[in-house]
């Protein structure tokens, strides 16, 4: 076993090749599905159905009052000018600003409601994204980097924000304005009409031609600042940062960074290419309508079958009738790179938990009565062989349990599945006779306490990293754990004491006052049930004596499982169980095992360099 941010994880015997494997399989590249996305996007737009209602009447009012002015050049043109009317002239010009800039203010409130609906949109997607994440597995936060989760709630979720204030909702705009120049152009002159219509079609091409590239591209270089996104948090936090500059490889993170870096300019590159040479393809069409416009017009004018300012209104109409529609063709493509966009977002919240929160949840006795059960317990990690083999044993209430055994043996994973970061393949755990499975996962963190060897705080205050699991804490609380946990000393050392910053990581603490600072946390916690690495092996003496005595006052009236390193404490469980290949092989007391001559004897010569009584004496 192994632990990442100070959680408990799985083996580091699983292999490299297993993690691989899974890593790919969590967020694993989907075929677009056009269909199935719009439906999931339906349901993220659907609470906001009645404000789009609204944003769509101010758009329909500014397109409406948009159409209005080439109608005023007409009869400016054929009407006005011929009968040298300088009043209806000033009118005509008057309504030519005002209509204008009415649907300019109504098109601003309409953009206004349609950012506003945008971001809400954005921002719960990121909510649910991040609710379901919590919920999610370990093994999802140790196959999958950090950066790759952050660029899902980063690099997508903002990419997203033109996708729907400029394709989505700009797609309904373009559409409705086209219909509306069509419909008035019909009713000056259906022949005129007809001809602009008939290149419309074309504009086809790109969508069917580029549709399909751009979600292609859109997704690569999504994956390219996801890469570059995990670079960045890897080699530019602290952690990172230290091991690359004690090795020297300063050099060698640059090359992987301009590698990375490279790869997201040439992605993007081919990104802009595509809509370019869409955009191209796009107004080489809009060139067709106007020529073919001009040439019947001016033939009809020619014929005197229609008047100049029919021909003039005609080509106002046109850059409203293809504007839009080669706009309509370039959002297109849009929503399609945009659905890739969510559907990488989709395919995270798709993943299933494989730790699910009971349907009907049974309530735990207070105060506990009985204590933890494994029964015929076994487990193994996906695609992988058994780590853990029948199991069973009683942890009674108040007693303390150790397991030892050789590294690798499954002690961690026993750990890992009595604080139900796991769920056992088969067989149970119970705590106070109710299956972990059968009890609310709040309750059961309530309920439980668990002190890890590698120790994550978080870049903040003493104060606040003390209190992070009982925030409501009472100051004389807090002291009473700050007590208990041998923290005095080291809170006289600090400048700022209880608001001193401890750093990325708790990096401003060593290694003993980091773990003292997570069983103050733990003492807050008040839990019957405690869960204990109890490693202390990299540590001076000084600070081991100061652990073993907050450790002796955390394990009071505890039912404790636990790691056990030290003797002091193997040697005054009430309990020991052998683990060795993912099997008990031998339990009993301190006194009792060593008589037997078995594993425990030879681990606890091996452990502490001493000999037991039957050797010396023989």
């Amino acid at each position: 076993m192994y632990y990442r941010n100070g959680t408990i994880g799985p083996s580091r015997g699983m292999g490299a090749i297993w993690q691989q494997r899974q890593t790919l399989q969590y967020l694993q590249d989907g075929k677009p599905d056009v269909r199935r996305t719009l439906r999931r996007l339906w349901r993220v737009v659907r609470p906001y159905r009645w404000q789009f209602i609204g944003g769509t009447v101010l758009m329909l009012g500014g397109i409406v009052l948009g159409l209005i002015p080439p109608l005023l050049i007409r009869q400016l043109i054929d009407n006005a000018i011929p009968a040298r009317n300088l009043t209806l002239l000033l009118l005509l010009a008057a309504g030519m600003i005002v209509f204008p800039v009415l649907s300019a203010l109504l098109g601003l409130l309409q953009n206004y409601v349609s950012v506003l609906v945008a971001q809400s949109m954005i921002a719960d997607l990121r909510e649910q994204l991040y609710q379901h994440i919590q919920v999610l597995g370990v093994e999802f936060f140790t196959w999958t980097r950090a950066g790759e989760i952050q660029s899902r709630f980063l690099n997508d979720a903002a990419a997203l924000q033109a996708v729907l204030t400029q394709a989505f909702l700009g797609t309904i705009s373009n559409l409705l304005t086209v219909i509306g120049a069509l419909i008035v152009m019909a009713s000056i002159n259906w022949q005129l009409a007809l001809i602009a219509a008939l290149v419309l079609p074309t504009f086809a091409f790109p969508v069917l031609h580029f549709g399909r590239r751009t979600y292609s591209a859109t997704e690569s270089t999504q994956k390219a600042l996801g890469r570059l996104s995990t670079l960045l948090e890897e080699t530019l936090g602290l952690s990172g940062a230290l091991v690359i500059k004690t090795f020297g490889t300063e050099r060698r993170e640059l090359e992987r960074f301009r590698v990375y870096n490279r790869e997201v300019q040439q992605a993007q590159v081919e990104q802009a290419l595509l809509g370019q040479w869409a955009a191209v393809v796009v107004q080489g069409l809009a060139a067709i309508g106007p020529a073919l416009l001009y040439g019947y017009g001016a033939y009809l004018i020619i014929m005197h079958a229609i008047p100049l300012g029919t021909v003039v209104a005609f080509a106002a109409y046109l850059a409203q009738l293809y504007r839009p529609a080669s706009s309509l063709a370039g959002a297109n493509t849009t929503i399609l790179g945009g659905l890739a966009l969510f559907d990488r977002l989709f395919q995270v919240l798709d993943i299933e938990p494989t730790v699910k929160e009971s349907t009907n949840p049974k309530p735990l006795p207070v105060p506990p009565t009985r204590g933890m059960t494994f029964e015929n317990v076994t487990f193994h990690y996906p695609k992988s062989s058994d780590v853990l083999h029948d199991v069973s044993f009683d942890a009674p209430l108040g007693h303390l349990t150790a397991l030892v055994g050789p590294s690798g043996a499954g002690k961690s994973t026993i750990l890992s599945l009595a604080a139900r970061l796991y769920d056992p393949s088969s067989g149970s755990i119970s705590l106070e006779g109710i299956d972990l499975r059968e009890i609310e996962n709040a309750a059961l963190r309530q309920h439980i306490a668990i002190v890890t060897q590698e120790i994550f705080l978080f870049h903040t205050t003493l104060r606040e990293n003390i209190l992070y699991g009982t925030p409501d804490a009472s100051e004389e609380e807090l002291q009473e754990a700050i007590t208990a946990a041998q923290l005095q000393e080291l809170l006289e050392r600090l400048p700022d004491g209880l608001e001193t910053l401890v750093g990325e990581r708790g990096y401003r603490l060593s290694g003993g006052e980091k773990q003292r600072v997570a069983i103050a946390r733990a003492i807050l916690r008040k839990s019957p049930f405690l869960l204990l690495d109890e490693a202390t092996s990299s540590l001076d003496s000084q600070a081991e004596r100061l652990i073993q005595r907050a450790l002796e006052t955390l394990m009071q009236g505890r039912t404790v499982i636990a790691i056990a390193h030290r003797l002091s404490t193997i040697q005054r469980a009430n309990q020991i169980l052998v683990v060795e290949q993912g099997s008990i092989v031998e339990r009993g007391t301190h006194e009792s095992l060593l008589a037997q001559s078995g594993l425990y004897q030879r681990l606890y010569e091996a452990q502490f360099n001493v000999a037991s009584e039957e050797q010396v004496s023989g």
